[in-house]
């Protein structure tokens, strides 16, 4: 994939901002002067505020005190930009429906044994219309039909994409301005796709400080904080960059969250045509209907007809809903970039934030131990799996619990690879089980919910944002559980030995 827009795309959605501007000027209601002064002073402000990398908190206290003047501000935005957006309102999804497939079919797409179906909770998805085999071609998208990084390139923001710092580095920001603008332009290519795109959605962007309260406890709080930081700066770096044109009126801080999450939970990575170009993003109309479930990779690219093919990754009958895979990807990665939680994801895994104390008199020779073991990131990932410990983490455990003369030995010997090998009984291991133990336990302890209380508000709760949210606390405590059963029982077989 990468190949130049063709000149159908280039007419159709390569209309000049200035264009752009004539065409929508006077159809709708703009902030008046005293609404557009306020408005960027708190932008300003904003943007001050949601800037300040070099000295990011450290602590989750400090990090929810950011969070909240950041919202707080966001808050403000939108009450002034409320009526005032000249952004146009998509029709209702299923209205779309029929016209979306009719372009598709005439752009070259292929569909097979499948179609668009609404599926409650889940939103729109893709219902088999008749029995399709395992590995059977039901899908066909051809390049023209996409919207990309490269038509990007070839679009009214084309000189904003090779020009500007932020947009030059983040191809992701790319696609959501691309979007955005595309949405507005009353000659897009690609209005019957965006027209049968989500109204909203369940990324942390839309939730409220009360609905992210419901992640108190879970290491995801952090990331859906810094998410939601980056996403306002962007905004307001936008706000910013397009002052002085008619752009200004469409990068609203809800239009924006919405480029955004739509990228976030839609986009694919495919193969560039352009020489010396890697994978990039793209947005792909009708497969990116398809839900997710657990199974295999089943999307290819065909580079002989330059088309995205999707095959059934199982044996499908009629009427069941076609799923692909989306690959492996713990829960807390599908629940801040796709705004939902799989509960039978064996993918799934709790990030634990490990280092070692500054504090600690053999800091210097633990970490000169770690790094011989190439274990930098203070980042580990506690699985799913019966053995949720993999060797990274029980090779951090160890070092953190091995004395000085033990640090020496290993420091002077040739090889250390058994510390990381999680089959290997070490003389530390008893500490490192227990360690583990009372680590767990903290963790299931800084909830503010049992497992118990998770289970009934499942049951009961109606919110589809709080049920997720439960959800993903219900996944994240179990393989704490599951943690403390294996450690228990290791520990056990130590002592049981001596």
């Amino acid at each position: 994939m990468g190949r130049k827009t063709q000149k159908k795309v280039k007419q159709k959605g390569g209309m000049s901002i200035n264009g752009l501007e004539e065409e929508l000027s006077g159809l709708f209601k703009t902030l008046p002067p005293n609404k557009r002064a306020e408005l960027t002073k708190v932008v300003e402000k904003l943007f001050k505020v949601s800037s300040n990398f070099a000295s990011d908190p450290t602590t989750p206290a400090k990090q929810w005190e950011e969070f909240k003047e950041i919202a707080s501000l966001v808050e403000k935005v939108q009450e002034i930009e409320s009526g005032y957006s000249m952004c146009r309102q998509l029709p209702e999804r299923r209205n779309a429906i029929k016209p979306f497939q009719a372009w598709l079919t005439d752009l070259g797409a292929t569909i097979k044994k499948v179609e668009v179906s609404d599926f409650g909770e889940q939103g729109l998805g893709l219902r088999v219309t008749e029995e399709v085999e395992e590995g059977e071609e039901v899908i066909r998208i051809p390049q023209k039909a996409m919207m990309s990084v490269e038509t990007a390139r070839h679009s009214s923001i084309a000189f904003l994409v090779e020009k500007d710092p932020l947009l030059k580095t983040m191809p992701n920001v790319v696609l959501s301005i691309h979007l955005l603008v595309e949405k507005n332009s009353p000659a897009s290519l690609w209005e019957p796709y965006i027209n049968i795109l989500p109204h909203s959605y369940n990324t942390v962007l839309y939730f409220t400080p009360a609905q992210l309260e419901g992640l108190r406890g879970s290491p995801v709080l952090e990331d859906a904080l810094k998410q939601y930081k980056f996403v306002a700066r962007q905004y307001a770096y936008f706000y910013r960059l397009f002052s002085n044109n008619m752009l200004k009126d469409y990068v609203t801080f809800d239009e924006y969250r919405w480029a955004v999450s739509t990228v976030m939970t839609r986009q694919n990575m495919i193969p560039s045509q352009v020489e010396g170009q890697k994978d990039i993003n793209t947005l792909i109309p009708f497969w990116d209907l398809a839900n997710h479930d657990q199974g295999k990779i089943s999307t290819d690219y065909d580079p002989s007809s330059s088309s995205s093919v999707c095959y059934a990754q199982r044996k499908f009958t009629a009427g069941e809903q076609l799923t692909i895979f989306y690959g492996v990807r713990a829960n807390c990665d599908l629940f801040i970039h796709n705004g939902f939680v799989f509960p039978d994801n064996q993918e799934d895994c709790l990030t634990l934030r490990l280092g070692i104390a500054k504090t600690d008199p053999l800091a210097s020779s633990r970490l000169q131990l770690l790094e011989k073991l190439a274990i930098s990131s203070q980042r580990f990932y506690l699985r799913r799996t019966a053995e949720p410990v993999d060797g990274r983490l029980m090779g951090f455990l160890r070092v953190l619990q091995l004395d000085a003369q033990q640090i020496k030995e290993y420091l002077e010997a040739e090889s250390c690879s058994q510390l990381v090998d999680i089959d290997e009984r070490l003389s530390v291991d008893a500490k490192v089980m227990q360690y583990m133990i009372t680590r767990a336990a903290l963790l299931l302890r800084a909830y503010p919910t049992t497992l118990e209380q998770d289970q009934d508000t499942l049951k009961e709760s109606k919110d589809e944002i709080d049920r997720m949210t439960c959800q993903l606390r219900l996944c994240e405590k179990r393989i704490l559980v599951n943690c403390v059963a294996y450690c228990e029982t290791i520990l056990q077989s130590i002592q049981n030995k001596q």
